[in-house]
């Protein structure tokens, strides 16, 4: 295995490009969209702009796909879109397929522009408070996960497709107990997902890491090696769908995307993760920020007819927001899907790289934010001897494609506890229950704010329900040494004391009983003041406040400088 390094991604991943193919070199492509589908019964039926699901259903047309197929080579055939990618000799042109009776319209497949997230962090290994964890606690805790896998909410019975550039899984320890319901390679055509050497179009792929950065995108959610990382869902059902081909000077190609989460839908997908994004051609063409309005471009189209079938579809904001774009990317702008940016996994600040909102029509975008710089997972690579788990396994890494996924795991959580909750009921509980950690109210850069998965699931932890005393204060509490102070009241000479518990029920610190006077003790300097104990990582942590006459519990967000 290739020895462990510092790869910064961009959308959501970046690698070095290495030469096109010939056939990429002298193509074209564009997708030809169509003005009717063939229904059973052999009737012709009008393609609409809101079709039904039942005629979604249907495959595109045979004769037209048989007739496109004679000005190149057919690609992608849409059922959602009713639409067909064709690769076209370059020079030719789309002219004359515009010309075809039953063509509506020919446009170019689009891809996504590459940049680089800023911020490095070196491949280092830190100690966390939890055993179990590992280095990975930081991500959970910061999430509320932990309270959620106490419970035994690890995604069992829940399927999760994730689309991206490919999967090492079995060079792994981490995935030794990944249960891969199926696997799909887009780009070479055929079922293995990992880096192999001598494919078809994308080459040797070991040599430059065609699959590293689906790897750690799987390792976020799915991974468990206890001591080192547990990823959010690992006891899900997955289906691994390889879209990107990292050989093209322009490697996220839409087609593909639009291919893959047609196919993830067909094998039952419940929740999609894609790391992936749209913006610009590197030429300058493709799409503008105005067309990101949710309807315009074609892979938010496709992002919001899978919502409305019923998945819940999660994708990250991207990685531009310390670059001229500035803004998120496209599947990310569809009304639909649930949309997240990127935070210090250690500070919870938001990470510069991570792409900024509104969307065109003046929508709030990301929706929400997750851990996404400085997190840890899988190294990704394709070990030199497969199963050789004696290498150094782990690294750490940035970019909204980290986040994304984490958030797919806490979906997956929340329809295990509730199976019948539909994507808008899922995307409005992520949103309501956040920790607000920007502007009061929702805003471009956190969105609504932070995910709180246990209070999205509904649970609350192992300890007393809330009593009427009067909240803590400051809450978040920000810094590096930060002091929150509880208020109370008492009406005679009592002892009170503190208890305080991380995300996973493990009591991390506490103040002994000690006697106060009858009176209100609510002001700074009069309240029981709780210094953060520099050991404690940022994240959700519930106390209890006792007495005599209370016995009161909450949560309190701490967030490092």
């Amino acid at each position: 295995m290739r020895a462990p390094g510092f790869f910064r991604l961009s959308l959501l991943v970046t690698f070095l490009a290495v030469g096109s193919s010939s056939t990429v070199a002298s193509a074209e492509v564009y997708w030809v969209f169509l003005a009717d589908k063939a229904a059973l019964a052999g009737d012709s039926v009008p393609w609409t702009a809101s079709p039904s699901k039942k005629i979604q259903d249907l495959p595109v047309t045979a004769d037209y796909v048989k007739g496109l197929a004679q000005f190149g080579t057919i690609r992608t055939c849409s059922r959602w879109l009713n639409a067909v990618s064709l690769e076209l000799p370059k020079g030719r042109g789309p002219g004359a397929l515009s010309q075809l009776p039953f063509a509506t319209a020919v446009i170019p497949v689009r891809a996504a522009r590459r940049g680089v997230p800023s911020g490095a962090e070196p491949a280092a290994r830190r100690s966390a408070p939890n055993q179990d964890y590992g280095p990975s606690f930081e991500q959970l805790n910061l999430l509320a996960v932990p309270l959620l896998h106490a419970r035994g909410l690890r995604g069992a019975g829940v399927r999760i497709a994730i689309m991206d550039t490919g999967f090492n899984w079995p060079d792994y320890r981490a995935f030794a107990h990944l249960n891969v319901i199926a696997a799909r390679d887009f780009i070479n055509d055929d079922d293995d997902v990992t880096d192999q050497s001598g494919q078809p179009v994308t080459g040797n792929e070991p040599a430059f890491g065609q699959g590293q950065h689906g790897t750690r995108v799987l390792g976020l959610v799915a991974g468990n090696d206890p001591g080192q990382l547990v990823g959010v869902a690992p006891d899900a059902e997955y289906l691994l769908a390889k879209v990107e081909d990292l050989t093209r000077e322009l490697p996220i190609e839409e087609d593909r995307w639009v291919a893959g989460l047609e196919w993830a839908d067909s094998m039952g997908a419940q929740v999609l993760n894609s790391s992936l994004g749209y913006t610009e051609w590197d030429d300058g063409t493709g799409y503008t920020y105005g067309d990101l309005d949710g309807r315009t471009t074609l892979s938010a189209q496709v992002a919001q007819v899978a919502v409305e079938r019923g998945m819940v579809v999660v994708a990250s904001a991207g990685n531009e927001g310390n670059k001229s774009w500035v803004y998120i990317t496209t599947p990310a702008d569809a009304p639909g899907v649930m949309t997240v940016g990127a935070v210090h996994v250690q500070s919870a600040a938001i990470a510069s790289f991570s792409s900024r909102g509104p969307t065109a029509d003046g929508r709030i975008k990301p929706d929400v934010v997750a851990p996404g710089q400085f997190v840890y997972s899988v190294e990704g690579s394709r070990a030199a001897a497969p199963g050789n788990f004696d290498a150094d396994q782990y690294v750490r890494f940035s970019g909204t494609s980290a986040a994304s996924p984490l958030i797919a795991g806490v979906a997956a959580l929340m329809l295990q506890a509730d199976p019948n909750l539909t994507p808008p009921q899922i995307n409005e509980r992520l949103r309501s229950t956040v920790t607000d950690l920007g502007p009061v109210g929702p805003d471009t850069i956190f969105g609504y704010g932070l995910v709180n998965a246990a209070a999205a699931v509904g649970l609350s932890p192992e300890i007393p329900d809330q009593a009427s005393t009067l909240r803590p204060f400051p809450n978040p509490a920000v810094g590096d040494r930060p002091v929150v102070h509880f208020p109370f009241q008492l009406t005679d000479t009592d002892q009170v004391g503190l208890a305080v518990f991380d995300a996973g029920g493990l009591l991390v610190d506490e103040i002994v009983p000690q006697r106060w006077p009858a009176g209100v003790h609510s002001q700074a300097g009069q309240a029981l003041a709780w210094r953060v104990p520099a050991k404690l990582a940022s994240g959700l942590y519930h106390y209890r406040l006792t007495s005599s006459v209370f016995d009161a519990t909450g949560t309190v967000a701490v967030i490092r400088d």
